[in-house]
């Protein structure tokens, strides 16, 4: 995806750097956030930033769909829409219920809630505020509403499997492409 535009990152390299910066935010203070309201919208947001990148990377790069697709107006809401754009991926796959793409992107991941924690971020009810939130851009806008962007505990845990997500892209790109052409 970058290497024909000469980005100075790959998408790679974004979504983790997007889980890294959430990482050290972080830090080793659980209570961080929690001590720190404020900051739990930019948090979420690097987090969801990450995923977004990741479901897109994923979807473009294996060819199960083009980025046109990826950043409609009306069926991704311009490409941030995480559940979204995920239903892209699984519809393209002949799915409905986000198993396969969720299975893609945590397939090879060390850590045993990597897929509860993206079933959550995709299409869980405790974040569908949060989703829309985020997809909406009112962040950046200063239009942030309580209850607005939630977490998921354990909060370094969800941290990780986003991160892990981000830097498992080559598999999960492998792995949507063997689907993508097979058959069945």
């Amino acid at each position: 995806m970058n290497k024909s535009r000469n980005h100075m990152f790959t998408q790679q390299e974004s979504a983790t750097a997007y889980a890294v910066a959430a990482q050290h935010m972080l830090g080793d203070d659980t209570s961080f956030l929690e001590n720190n309201a404020a900051v739990i919208p930019i948090f979420v947001s690097m987090l969801f930033q990450s995923l977004e990148i990741s479901i897109k990377s994923a979807g473009v790069e294996s060819g199960l769909f083009s980025m046109k697709e990826a950043r409609s107006p009306q069926d991704t809401r311009s490409g941030h829409g995480i559940k979204e754009l995920a239903s892209l991926a699984e519809e393209k796959l002949g799915g409905d219920n986000f198993n396969a793409i969720i299975l893609a992107l945590s397939f090879s991941n060390g850590q045993d809630r990597v897929a509860e924690f993206l079933h959550e971020m995709i299409c869980g009810s405790a974040l569908e505020k949060t989703r829309d939130s985020y997809a909406s851009r009112r962040l950046g806008y200063g239009e942030v509403h309580k209850g607005d962007f939630a977490l998921i505990y354990p909060v370094s845990e969800w941290v990780s499997a986003v991160k892990q997500t981000a830097m498992n892209l080559p598999t999960t790109i492998h792995i949507l492409s063997q689907w993508r052409v097979s058959e069945s």
